[in-house]
C-alpha cells in the first residue's frame, strides 16, 4: 500500500508539476503578445542600413504622432493599431516625386509586438466639386471607430491651379486594412488602396493657411466626424477656429462653422465628441502674438450644423510655453491643451478633463524659437458641468526635471483617463528623456501616482523638419487606450519620438531617431 501511495503522490506531483509548465508556458505567451514594453518598437520600416553612396532612407526622424486602436480587431486576437506621423522619408506616391517628407500612417496588425506591418504615405485626395487634386501638406492624425469598424485620418492638403488650402479626410474600414491584397505588407506604392474613401473640406484660397487639423468621430449615435482647423484670413490678419462636421461615409460635408467667436489669435484645437453625441473643441487664445496670459478656450456644440456656444474661459494662464525649450531638451514645446469627456457612473454625468504643457516659473521674455523654459510641467483641470467652472490645476507629476508633451486619451470601456508625457527626472543631468504615464481612475478627479513607461533614455532631437504651411516647427505624443472593460484587459498605446535601433549609416553605428509605438497594460 505505501508503495503504491508513494507512486500515485508520486504521479500527482508530477501532474501538477506539468500543469504548473503548461499555466506558466501560457503565462508566458500571453506576456509575450504584448511584447511592447519596455522600451517598444520602431513603428515603421525604414531600413536600419545604409549602403555607402546609397539614397538617404535611413537617418530620417518622424515626428508629430498620433495613434488609434481598435481593441482584439487584427489578427489572433491582436490590437489592430494604426499611427501617424511627418515622416522625412521621401515615400511614394508624392515624396518621390517630389522629394517631400510625407503624412504617413504605419499599422500593426498581424502582431503584438508594437512593430509595423505596413506602411504608407497618405494618398493625394481628388476633389469632386473642385477638380483638383489635393497634395499632403502636414500634421496628420488618426483616430478609430470602433463603433463602426473604421478608422479616418486628417491631415493639411494643397492643390495647385488655382492654388487651394485645405484638410483632407480619409477613411477605411478595419477588414481593409486586414486585407493583405488590397493593403499588402511593407511600404506601399500605392497607399490609395489602403483607403475606402476621402474628402476635402474647409476649403480656401492659398494666402489663408491653415494650422493644426483635429479629428474625431461620433461613437454612439450617427457616427458623424468632425474637423477643427485653425484659419487664418486672408483679408486680417486673424487667426479664428473652424468645425465641419462630415457623414460617417465622407459622402456629404456641410460648410465650416466658426466656433472662436470674437477671438483673434486662436489656435491648437482639440475637438472630442461626448457620448451624448454633442461635441467640445478646447484652443489657446492669445491676445497679443506670442505673449503672456494667454486664455484656454471651451466651447459646447450640438450636431447637425454644428451650432456652438459662446467660447468659455478655462484658465488664464499666466506662464504658457511658445515653442519654448524644456530646460536643455532639443524639443519645441507649446502650450496645446487637450481634452476627453468620461461619462460617469450614473450614466448623466460627463466630466471633461483637459491637459496643457506650461512653465513653473515665470519668464520676463517670451521671444518666439528663443525661449528656454527652466522647469516645464504637465498639468490637468476639470469640469463637470459642461465647462461652466474649472477645478485648480493639479501637476500630473511632481518629480524633478522636465516634464512635457502631455497627451490624454480616456478608455471609455473603464472609465480611466491616462495622460503621457515625456520626463528628464531619472537623469543625473537632468537632460535624457523616458515615457511616464498617470491615470486618473475611474470616479474620480485626482492624479493617481505616475508609472515608468519606457526604461531606456532618449536624448536626441525631437524638432522636425518646418512645416511647408507655415513655417513653424511643433512636435506632438500621440495616445489612445482602449479595452474591454475587464481589469487588465486594456492598453494604452503611446506613439513618439525616440530610439530602440542602432542604425549603420556609411559604415558608422548610431542610434537612429523614429518613431517608436509601446503599451500600457492594466
Amino acid at each position: 500500500m505505501k508503495t503504491c501511495r508513494i507512486v500515485f503522490t508520486v504521479l500527482i506531483l508530477i501532474a501538477v508539476f506539468s500543469l504548473g509548465e503548461s499555466l506558466c508556458a501560457a503565462t508566458k505567451k500571453a506576456a509575450a503578445t504584448s511584447g511592447c514594453t519596455p522600451n517598444g518598437n520602431r513603428f515603421n520600416l525604414e531600413p536600419l542600413n545604409n549602403p555607402p553612396g546609397g539614397i538617404d532612407q535611413i537617418a530620417a526622424t518622424q515626428f508629430d504622432e498620433s495613434v488609434a486602436v481598435i481593441p482584439n480587431r487584427g489578427a489572433d486576437g491582436a490590437d489592430l493599431v494604426v499611427g501617424a506621423a511627418m515622416d522625412e522619408r521621401p515615400l511614394p506616391p508624392e515624396g518621390f516625386n517630389g522629394g517631400v517628407q510625407a503624412d504617413a500612417f504605419y499599422i500593426q496588425r498581424d502582431k503584438a509586438d508594437c512593430a509595423a506591418d505596413t506602411e504608407g504615405e497618405l494618398p493625394p485626395i481628388a476633389d469632386g466639386i473642385t477638380g483638383q487634386t489635393f497634395l499632403m501638406l502636414g500634421y496628420p492624425m488618426v483616430v478609430a471607430d470602433a463603433a463602426h469598424d473604421a478608422f479616418f485620418a486628417a491631415d493639411l492638403r494643397l492643390a495647385l491651379a488655382p492654388d487651394t488650402n485645405g484638410v483632407g479626410i480619409l477613411k477605411s474600414s478595419a477588414a481593409t486594412f486586414l486585407d493583405g491584397t488590397k493593403c499588402p505588407n511593407g511600404t506601399q506604392q500605392n497607399p490609395a488602396t489602403c483607403w475606402d474613401s476621402a474628402q476635402v473640406v474647409n476649403l480656401s484660397v492659398v494666402n489663408a493657411f491653415l494650422y493644426n487639423p483635429a479629428i474625431a468621430v461620433d461613437q454612439k449615435t450617427g457616427g458623424q466626424v468632425y474637423v477643427a482647423v485653425t484659419q487664418r484670413d486672408p483679408n486680417n490678419p486673424t487667426f479664428q477656429i473652424f468645425l465641419t462636421e462630415c457623414s460617417n461615409s465622407l459622402s456629404f460635408c456641410g460648410e465650416p462653422v466658426l466656433v472662436s467667436g470674437s477671438d483673434q489669435n486662436a489656435s491648437f484645437p482639440w475637438v472630442q465628441v461626448r457620448p451624448d453625441g454633442n461635441i467640445t473643441v478646447s484652443y489657446v487664445e492669445t491676445p497679443t502674438a506670442n505673449s503672456a496670459p494667454i486664455a484656454i478656450r471651451f466651447v459646447n456644440c450640438k450636431p447637425n450644423g454644428p451650432t456652438c456656444s459662446q467660447p468659455i474661459t478655462v484658465v488664464t494662464e499666466k506662464q504658457p510655453l511658445f515653442q519654448s525649450f524644456p530646460g536643455d531638451e532639443q524639443v519645441r514645446d507649446d502650450t496645446y491643451p487637450r481634452h476627453v469627456d468620461r461619462l460617469e457612473a450614473d450614466q448623466k454625468t460627463v466630466t471633461t478633463f483637459l491637459v496643457y504643457d506650461r512653465c513653473e516659473v515665470p519668464l520676463n521674455v517670451f521671444l518666439i524659437g528663443t525661449d528656454s523654459c527652466p522647469k516645464t510641467d504637465v498639468v490637468v483641470t476639470s469640469s463637470s458641468d459642461g465647462g461652466k467652472t474649472w477645478s485648480p490645476i493639479q501637476k500630473v507629476s511632481s518629480a524633478a526635471g522636465q516634464q512635457f508633451l502631455g497627451t490624454v486619451a480616456l478608455d471609455a470601456s473603464t472609465g480611466t483617463v491616462n495622460m503621457a508625457y515625456y520626463s528628464t527626472e531619472n537623469d543625473p543631468l537632468k537632460v535624457r528623456m523616458q515615457i511616464f504615464l498617470t491615470r486618473i481612475l475611474p470616479g474620480q478627479t485626482s492624479v493617481s501616482p505616475p508609472h515608468q513607461v519606457t526604461s531606456a533614455f532618449y536624448d536626441g532631437v525631437i524638432i522636425g523638419r518646418t512645416i511647408p504651411s507655415n513655417g513653424d516647427i511643433y512636435s506632438f505624443i500621440g495616445m489612445t487606450a482602449a479595452g474591454t472593460g475587464t481589469a487588465g484587459e486594456s492598453h494604452a498605446y503611446i506613439h513618439f519620438t525616440g530610439s530602440t535601433a542602432q542604425g549603420l549609416f556609411n559604415g558608422v553605428k548610431f542610434p537612429l531617431t523614429n518613431n517608436v509605438l509601446t503599451s500600457f497594460q492594466y
